[in-house]
């Protein structure tokens, strides 16, 4: 199935059609009905929504959930300064996608999993714009609209945080230990042996799920902002995980100096608390940028490499 021109109502630039607005408040309302008024789910939290609003908390480590909606409402507008220039042409085959995201929410009604229910939101956004205004509309709205999935609580995150408190736990050790730092771990603890006896418990909350959550999210927007190949962008996206392990290893390996140095009370408190600003999250912001710069060499660099392959002179001189 094909596109279809639209009628002179609503032709012409996003701006000036009245069927935008119309359509686009028809699609807004009902996606605020069924998600976040229609009791889909007889017993427990009833609507998805209210779902949301109690799964986002730290015990999930989806705290960040609460930042989706906002995040989503400033990149649907970013989205919107673009797409309002395009013609509005309905595409008939953005029914395909409406049909499944409407599928996936009666799934998720049915076996009162409302996960589903937002799996399949992404599909109803862009189905109905597909359906309303094509995609010269529509794809400025797709990242945006998958944006949702970071809301998702991921089943098994508990494993995950296990798995990296342990790394992280070893990580520090070995570092410790190879800067002649008298210490010992036992399970997910370590301690000095020294003088000074002081121990640090690297619990859950200090393995980096939550910030690893958090940059994947930024690690999103920036690659999806910045770069246009899509290799870059998913390639800045795994960046991620890597980043993250190197932050969270900075936040906790300079808690272990601090004590070391004799400043115990202060790294276990007040840094403790404030490591993750100071250290984390600008280590892990630094080397988002750093392998932008790796994968996006200057037009300096690009010449100068083209000249040498050419082996030409970079600059031609006037001569008087």
């Amino acid at each position: 199935m094909n596109e279809t021109s639209s009628t002179s109502g609503s032709g012409g630039p996003l701006r000036q059609s009245r069927a935008f607005w119309a359509g686009t408040a028809g699609l807004l309302l009902m996606l605020v009905y069924f998600f976040g008024i229609h009791p889909a789910y007889p017993t427990g939290l009833k609507t998805v929504a209210n779902w949301c609003a109690h799964a986002w908390n730290g015990k999930n480590d989806m705290l960040h959930g609460w930042a989706i909606p906002v995040a989503f409402g400033v990149m649907c507008y970013m989205g919107w300064l673009k797409a309002r220039k395009q013609t509005s042409v309905p595409a008939s085959w953005g029914l395909i996608p409406l049909a499944f995201g409407i599928g996936l929410y009666v799934l998720s009604a049915r076996s009162l999993q409302p996960r589903l229910a937002l799996i399949g939101l992404p599909f109803l956004i862009l189905g109905g714009l597909l359906f309303l205004f094509g995609t010269k509309v529509t794809r400025h709205f797709v990242f945006p609209s998958f944006f949702w999935y970071f809301a998702i609580p991921v089943p098994g995150i508990q494993q995950a945080t296990a798995l990296l408190q342990v790394v992280v736990t070893k990580l520090c050790y070995q570092a410790g230990t190879l800067c002649g730092m008298p210490l010992m771990v036992q399970g997910n603890t370590i301690s000095s042996v020294g003088d000074t006896h002081w121990n640090f418990d690297i619990a859950e909350e200090c393995s980096g799920v939550r910030s690893l959550m958090a940059l994947a999210m930024i690690a999103a927007i920036y690659a999806n902002y910045t770069q246009k190949p899509l290799w870059k962008k998913a390639f800045l996206f795994a960046c991620a995980l890597p980043l993250s392990l190197i932050g969270n290893f900075g936040r906790i390996f300079t808690i272990l100096l601090l004590a070391h140095l004799g400043f115990v009370d202060f790294a276990r408190q007040t840094y403790h608390d404030w490591a993750g600003m100071l250290i984390f999250f600008p280590i892990a912001l630094c080397g988002l940028f750093v392998v932008d710069k790796l994968i996006n060499p200057s037009p300096r660099k690009k010449l100068r490499r083209a000249v040498q392959t050419r082996g030409a002179p970079a600059t031609e001189t006037a001569t008087p």
